[in-house]
């Protein structure tokens, strides 16, 4: 299969460019707050660190449904075009938050917020949810509502972009919807976009979709899959091929703050319908840091973090 078919989005957000200038670093951790992680996948092996289980506590935060792990290839797989899955930031870490109902693709939003200050504790760089809530579903009350707000303000606050997923078409999906507001200037949410460009038909149009990035992409799914290697849409897909644009940005910039990274991430996006949408570009992100003159001292930076991320898997 040629490259263009194998890992279109990859291109269509100029990833192998932005790879010239930087594939990541070890040291910029990505949470992922999703069904778990399986980090016996050749693609994840090494990469996955030692993460948590809130609904079994007991348990692993292995994957029991497929989601999580598709997501994280999509962040940071770390094959090539030929022999595997290459995710945009090949070479940063993943730290799986099992947010999700035991054997079941369900959240709720007391998980998700506990999950965000987990990940904020073990000293994740940047938070993808490709996960949300609706009104109306069990557990998500004023209550609820409020805890998750909270949560999300307490991580850009202390610096952690938080990218989500926007959610479907029909229906207002929390955090998404808070994306508008000025005290949650660093949230990102994310609408998907197509092969040619275009907004997928079941995309959002809401207000506070920030800008599109790749839906129907190829990525990884658990080793017990009957494949390793599958098409992965939605706005779930379209939420990691941010995040890991992010990572990037970290590993260049990592004490930018996270209204500044969002501003800079939209303002590098590729136009798409005379402007009335914006795709992800992430060689004009790094490029708008400045490029390969940004590496320069970021290493040390990295390496003076606190709050270093628990043992891999």
């Amino acid at each position: 299969m040629s490259r263009d078919r194998w890992q279109w989005s990859l291109q269509q957000i100029d990833a192998p460019r932005a790879w010239r200038i930087t594939t990541g670093d070890p040291g910029v951790t990505v949470a992922v707050l999703d069904t778990g992680v399986d980090p016996r996948h050749p693609d994840l092996q090494g990469k996955v660190l030692r993460g948590l289980n809130l609904c079994e506590p007991q348990r692993s935060s292995n994957d029991d449904n497929g989601h999580g792990t598709a997501v994280s290839g999509i962040i940071a797989g770390q094959g090539g075009f030929r022999d595997g899955f290459r995710g945009v930031a090949p070479d940063c870490r993943i730290l799986p938050i099992k947010v999700n109902r035991p054997r079941s693709g369900n959240v709720r939003a007391p998980q998700i917020a506990e999950g965000i200050r987990k990940a904020l504790a073990l000293g994740a760089d940047v938070l993808n949810l490709s996960v949300g809530c609706d009104v109306g579903e069990p557990e998500f009350t004023h209550e609820t509502m409020a805890q998750l707000a909270s949560a999300i303000y307490e991580a850009l606050r202390r610096g952690v972009p938080v990218v989500c997923a926007a959610g479907p078409k029909e229906r207002k999906t929390y955090p998404a919807t808070w994306e508008t507001l000025p005290e949650f200037a660093g949230l990102i949410a994310v609408g998907a976009s197509d092969r040619r460009d275009r907004p997928y038909f079941w995309s959002p149009r809401w207000e506070y979709v920030s800008l599109l990035a790749p839906a129907g992409a190829t990525t990884i799914f658990p080793t017990g899959h009957p494949i390793h290697y599958g098409r992965f849409g939605g706005t779930s897909a379209a939420s990691p091929h941010v995040a890991g644009v992010l990572a990037l940005m970290r590993t260049l910039r990592p004490e930018l703050k996270p209204k500044e990274l969002k501003r800079i991430l939209l303002e590098s996006c590729d136009p798409l319908y005379g402007g009335r949408w914006r795709r992800v570009n992430a060689f004009r992100a790094l490029e708008a840091l400045g490029g390969r003159k940004a590496l320069i001292g970021s290493e040390q930076l990295h390496k003076s973090r606190k709050n270093p991320a628990p043992a891999l898997q």
